[in-house]
């Protein structure tokens, strides 16, 4: 089978299992559609003051990726134009599953700066890792430090008091629309032929890993660049957050700024998993819980998923696209 063949499978793959997850969440949706109503409610009477504090921290997160990207970078190139880039590729991100809207954008960047195909995957390969490696290290940090705080999340999870119920129809679908997706997903394929590709591909990602592994070295010579590597990629789930407190903070919410942080950084780990677009699906659904759990109610939870939602994806949506089409029309990417 050729290289081709195998890539297309793969993003058919990819393609029916976020199809899967995002039916699953409009039944779901469908299902609680008084809570969404009212969480739409309750984010029109937000503040204002808090809301445009989201709004920039969202500018910060494009200027910490344009850090991260500068960092893993083997050349120095202009800081405002990387930064365009990183607006652009937002805007691509949200349309293709995981990330791999943006990692294509940022490869054809710097193949357009006469950086050759293999430095290029191997940079954001690189920043990639970075960013895995800061985000699991900031979880287990929290985890260590905060253990009250990831307590309370878990204490105040309402348990059920009375005799168990059967799942609804609703429910049933929503299960279901994500099993169907998954089977068929590998039945696509026979499953010795499966099993052959997942093994080639662990092997293929040991390989990845190590030659990232090489370049991080590489880096960490650098004081510089190890500087704006490490330092972007630690301030992405501090600006998450940020833009979701500040949400929450709009909506009155009295909620502690560690505890938004144990939240985010729990429920993104866990959303990474599933390739959705701009992990929209298995990270609105996961926010809801772990602000749930943390006392509020579906309708204040509903609105603050919704508004960090509106902030950091559909408000600068417009923008991101127009920057894409001009840096397209312009051949900087």
């Amino acid at each position: 089978m050729t290289e081709h063949s195998r890539r297309s499978g793969s993003s058919l793959t990819k393609v029916l299992l976020g199809a899967g997850v995002a039916g699953a969440v409009v039944v779901l949706g469908v299902m609680h559609r008084s809570a969404v109503d009212a969480g739409g409610d309750s984010l029109a009477g937000a503040d204002g003051e808090w809301l445009l504090l989201a709004v920039l921290g969202t500018v910060a997160l494009w200027a910490a990726c344009t850090a991260s990207l500068l960092g893993s970078m083997p050349v120095r190139l202009p800081v405002a134009r990387v930064f365009a880039v990183q607006v652009a590729a937002s805007f691509v991100n949200h349309l293709l599953p995981a990330g791999s809207g943006g990692i294509a954008v940022n490869v054809r960047f710097m193949q357009r700066h006469g950086i050759s195909r293999g430095s290029a995957v191997g940079a954001v390969g690189l920043n990639s890792l970075a960013t895995g490696i800061t985000h699991l290290t900031l979880l287990a940090g929290v985890v260590l430090i905060a253990p009250s705080t990831v307590g309370r999340l878990g204490v105040r999870v309402p348990l059920p008091t009375g005799p168990l119920t059967h799942p609804g129809p609703g429910a049933a679908l929503a299960i279901g629309t994500v099993a169907a997706a998954a089977a068929f997903a590998l039945t696509l394929k026979r499953p010795r032929r499966w099993l052959g590709r997942l093994t080639a591909r662990a092997a293929s990602a040991a390989r990845q890993m190590v030659r990232e592994m090489e370049e991080l070295k590489a880096v960490l010579r650098h004081p510089g660049r190890a500087a704006a590597l490490w330092l972007g990629s630690l301030t992405l789930p501090f600006f998450h957050t940020l833009v979701l407190f500040s949400t929450l903070r709009s909506l009155r919410v009295p909620i502690a700024l560690g505890s938004v942080l144990v939240i985010y950084l729990g429920v993104s780990s866990v959303a990474a998993l599933i390739p959705s677009p701009g992990g929209i699906g298995g990270l609105d659904v996961a926010l809801v819980a772990g602000l749930a759990a943390t006392g509020a109610s579906s309708t204040v939870a509903v609105g603050a998923v919704l508004g960090y939602r509106v902030i950091t994806v559909w408000l600068p949506l417009l923008p991101a696209a127009g920057m894409f089409a001009l840096l397209l029309r312009r051949q900087i990417i």
